[in-house]
């Protein structure tokens, strides 16, 4: 048995080093021996954000989404995470609340990606490729926050 993963580049390799996780993870953490060593990282609060969205933990990265509304990065956390956990209305409002960012070329893109993940969902399709652009975007979610934000 390797030792847990304690540092972010350990953390990062370990949480993406999975397949695409599903568009809504529900209430399951991905791996919940991760949570306190996410919290507990020298690094910025968007970088733990992040890391914990990528660790399917909604509630945490909420948290810290939430006490910083207003903040163009927290507004993106807070859309992606509330369309993860499928209250699409809420994540195509705080899409509405990022206005502009480097991640996000256009929020109508983003939210037209909300849109689809909610067809796809009511209409049961098959979302690999959708799995996949959100993974992506999770993965990008985090290298930019551990590049631009240091503790």
């Amino acid at each position: 048995m390797s030792p847990s993963p304690k540092t972010t580049d350990e953390i990062a390799s370990h949480l993406f080093a999975r397949s695409p996780p599903p568009l809504e993870p529900g209430t399951r953490v991905y791996a919940p021996e991760l949570t306190k060593p996410i919290a507990g990282l020298k690094e910025h609060m968007y970088v733990i954000a992040a890391l914990h969205l990528a660790n399917d933990d909604i509630h945490h990265c909420h948290l810290i989404a939430q006490d910083n509304e207003g903040d163009t990065t927290a507004n993106l956390l807070h859309a992606t995470l509330h369309r993860r956990e499928g209250d699409y209305w809420n994540s195509k409002y705080w899409w509405s609340n990022v206005r502009s960012h480097p991640l996000i070329p256009s929020t109508s893109d983003a939210k037209s990606f909300v849109d689809s993940c909610e067809t796809v969902k009511k209409n049961r399709e098959d979302d690999t490729k959708m799995r996949e652009r959100q993974w992506d975007e999770l993965k990008k979610i985090v290298e930019w926050t551990r590049s631009n934000y240091k503790s």
